[in-house]
């Protein structure tokens, strides 16, 4: 499987009823997650599927980069507070060769961390907002967790001028 990372932009610091849940994206958040997905699309493979947390910022998101890869977002319960392996889990049922998920932190990068074989704790890898990951796995296979490969890591800042 071929996973697509994406984190979810820019988003307000409270949403409207004072949860984490209800946080939208800001204006320049969607601006410049609009602008990274264009970005991505000019060097990733359009995705088979694009599986998103159920938050707001999230879901936001995914309806963005949905639009650019004309892929409709489906909600997946487990983006919204991880665990990365509980991810992982329901990853692997998946039938798809090129996946996309949107999602959050620390969540995103505990995925790579796992899947390319890392520890459970601390991070070589940090998702920055409206940034992508694509890492190569053989995820289906309960045997070869930690075998995946990190292809790149790429922040909003450098999708957004690959849309130019």
């Amino acid at each position: 499987m071929q996973l697509l990372i994406f984190r979810h932009g820019i988003a307000e610091p409270t949403g409207p009823d004072g949860t984490d849940a209800s946080r939208r994206l800001t204006e320049e958040g969607v601006e410049r997650t609009r602008r990274a997905a264009v970005g991505l699309a000019s060097i990733a493979d359009r995705p088979d599927v694009v599986l998103t947390s159920p938050l707001v910022r999230a879901v936001q998101t995914s309806e963005i980069v949905g639009r650019v890869f004309n892929r409709p977002p489906t909600v997946m319960q487990e983006l919204a507070y991880g665990p990365a392996r509980a991810v992982i889990e329901r990853l692997k049922r998946r039938e798809e060769q090129i996946v996309m998920i949107v999602g959050h932190e620390p969540t995103l990068s505990g995925i790579i961390r796992t899947l390319c074989g890392g520890r459970d704790e601390g991070s070589f890898v940090v998702m920055k907002k409206a940034g992508c990951a694509l890492v190569d796995t053989p995820i289906s296979d309960p045997e070869a967790i930690g075998e995946s490969r990190l292809l790149w890591l790429t922040t909003s800042k450098v999708l957004r001028r690959l849309a130019r």
